[in-house]
């Protein structure tokens, strides 16, 4: 009686997720201005598109590398082909939730699921998070250091300002012996500390190895590469002629923008965000609101069809099989 339940359930739970992904997927499509995306389209480069296509998919490719090099390095076993799945998986939620890091807390939850590890899979995806802003952060500043003179004043001091931060949160995280001594002085913390789930992650988190994190550092920084690429594609396409250095600097700040959980899939923060950022540097208002619309569909949108119909694929695999069983 209780497998014909369980079985039951299993049924209703992956017609759900079918459900789910379907309406997902729709809304979606749903959340573009048609009209608008078309007249962009239609003043385009088509070649240019595609090829910015091209480099956003192989970019989730290496995003999983990255992911898998914190995991093996906490022991979590996970292939690089599920870790690509679960990626673009990811990217159907982010188009639906606050900011742009909804996706990872579904990340987490399918692959803690599976491999039953929980504590140890949200430090991989927080740290991985981390290591891909972190990454363009340094090439921002590198930037930064040979184009100064190009670049707004409050958006340098912006850069370098973030960048200071980044390095603070991640001295804070791994300075073990001041969680010990937080703990010591203050009951409440040492409490906290002291729940397991909360002690399990904050171990996983300070035991990173230093080979491990400049491993997915420098595999951050290659799908930076990748992402800023796609950003000049497209301003490519759209004939957009600025230096380079523009890209590398206006990219970075835009990504930690669009943590702020204000907005769904981060519309209207990125719009925002390019407009400011590149009419500083001379280009048109509806030029720059064009870039930020075609960095959301090529970047999110496709990806996040593409991880609609694996979710709609993964959740029929799993109807089929419950019901065979």
């Amino acid at each position: 009686m209780k497998n014909a339940w369980q079985r039951h359930r299993k049924r209703v739970f992956n017609g759900l997720r079918i459900l789910v992904s379907i309406v997902l997927i729709v809304l979606i499509v749903r959340s573009v201005d048609l009209a608008t995306l078309w007249n962009v389209l239609q003043s385009a480069d088509p070649w240019y598109l595609t090829a910015a296509l091209v480099v956003s998919m192989l970019g989730v490719a290496v995003r999983a590398v990255r992911w898998q090099i914190l995991l093996r390095d906490q022991a979590v076993p996970a292939s690089l082909g599920e870790l690509t799945v679960l990626w673009f998986i990811s990217f159907l939620f982010t188009n639906l939730l606050p900011s742009g890091i909804g996706g990872d807390a579904i990340k987490a939850y399918e692959l803690s699921r599976s491999t039953g590890q929980s504590a140890q899979v949200v430090s991989t995806v927080l740290v991985d998070r981390f290591m891909g802003l972190f990454a363009l952060q340094v090439i921002a500043l590198v930037a930064l250091f040979f184009s100064w003179w190009l670049i707004p004043a409050q958006i340098a001091i912006f850069t370098v300002v973030i960048f200071g931060i980044s390095l603070l949160v991640a001295w804070l995280i791994s300075a073990k012996p001041l969680w010990d001594g937080l703990a010591r002085r203050l009951p409440l913390f040492a409490r906290l500390l002291a729940v397991r789930p909360v002690h399990a992650l904050v171990s996983s988190l300070q035991s990173y190895s230093s080979g491990a994190l400049v491993r997915a550092f420098g595999v951050g920084v290659s799908f930076n590469i990748l992402l800023i690429a796609m950003n000049v594609l497209l301003g490519y396409a759209l004939r957009i002629d600025l230096p380079l250095a523009y890209y590398l600097i206006f990219v970075p700040i835009t990504s930690v923008v669009l943590i702020v959980p204000i907005s769904f899939a981060g519309l209207g923060v990125r719009e925002g965000a390019y407009v400011y950022l590149f009419t500083q540097a001379g280009t048109a208002q509806a030029v720059a609101l064009s870039l930020s619309l075609l960095v959301y569909v090529i970047g999110t949108v496709a990806p996040g069809v593409v991880g609609g119909v694996a979710y709609l694929l993964r959740s029929a695999n799993s109807y089929r099989v419950v019901e065979e069983s």
